[in-house]
């Protein structure tokens, strides 16, 4: 026999602050395009999501060098989360200017 469970009306809801993830800031920027691109372009390869995030990673530690691989591991993730959730058409269809992001624009 099923137990129902009551709800406790005086019950209130947790003081925890949520922690959101970050937004891409101007010095962040930068980092997340070439990681955000490095992604897409190894899924869009046929690649596997570790190879694709292990790119990401290679990417933002191109921008910032003096990250560890926790911490661009991190930045990889966030900005490939709020890409695709913010501007999925970007992300999966491609950016314009995917070379001037690059640095290969003349």
């Amino acid at each position: 026999m099923r137990e129902k469970v009551k709800k406790d009306r005086n019950c209130k809801r947790s003081s925890m602050p949520v922690e959101r993830p970050p937004i891409p800031d101007e010095d962040r920027k930068p980092a997340w395009r070439r990681a955000c691109l490095a992604y897409r372009e190894i899924r869009q390869a046929g690649g596997s999501d570790q190879e694709a995030h292990e790119a990401a990673v290679a990417a933002v530690l191109s921008v910032w060098p003096t990250r560890n691989q926790k911490e661009a591991g991190a930045e990889a993730v966030n900005a490939i989360a709020y890409a695709t959730k913010y501007h999925s058409d970007w992300f999966w269809k491609g950016a314009l200017q995917i070379r001037k992001w690059r640095g290969t624009a003349h």
